[in-house]
């Protein structure tokens, strides 16, 4: 009969070499799931920055605060959204430079679509326009005021 410290060392080592493995390939596995999820969620987020920013160039300023998240239309109304947007310098046109998804441990993932804007007569100005998914499409959260 096995002695009983060679049955407890057996099953502590078996148990050692399942959390090797376990760790060995389920972070890659887990890793490479989410680099695929990030490269199919890329041209939602791509897009969503493209209408947002096209709809401002356009003066459609309607259409760029539908495009707004729930919380960031909770905070300023369409009444209110409007006219402080008619008053800015409206913008002649934008370039997409980066789409970028950073998945920092503490916080959620955030997924940023970074453009060049353009302006009548004033230097090209760099935004961030952060992008959250709700209601099943891609809304732009936090944006600043073009």
């Amino acid at each position: 009969m096995a002695d009983e410290r060679n049955v407890s060392t057996r099953g502590f080592v078996i148990s050692i070499f399942v959390i090797a493995a376990l760790l060995c390939c389920g972070v890659p596995i887990g890793g490479g799931y989410l680099y695929l999820k990030d490269s199919r969620d890329e041209p939602g987020i791509r897009a969503a920055g493209e209408a947002y920013l096209t709809a401002a160039v356009e003066g459609e300023n309607t259409a760029a605060y539908d495009l707004l998240c729930e919380s960031d239309r909770r905070k300023l109304s369409r009444a209110t959204w409007k006219p402080v947007v008619e008053r800015r310098a409206a913008p002649t046109g934008f370039r997409i430079t980066d789409v970028t998804i950073t998945r920092p441990s503490e916080t959620p993932t955030q997924r940023v679509v970074t453009a060049q804007i353009s302006y009548s007569g004033q230097p090209d100005t760099e935004v961030n326009l952060y992008v959250k998914k709700q209601d099943g499409a891609w809304k732009i959260c936090g944006p600043p005021l073009l």
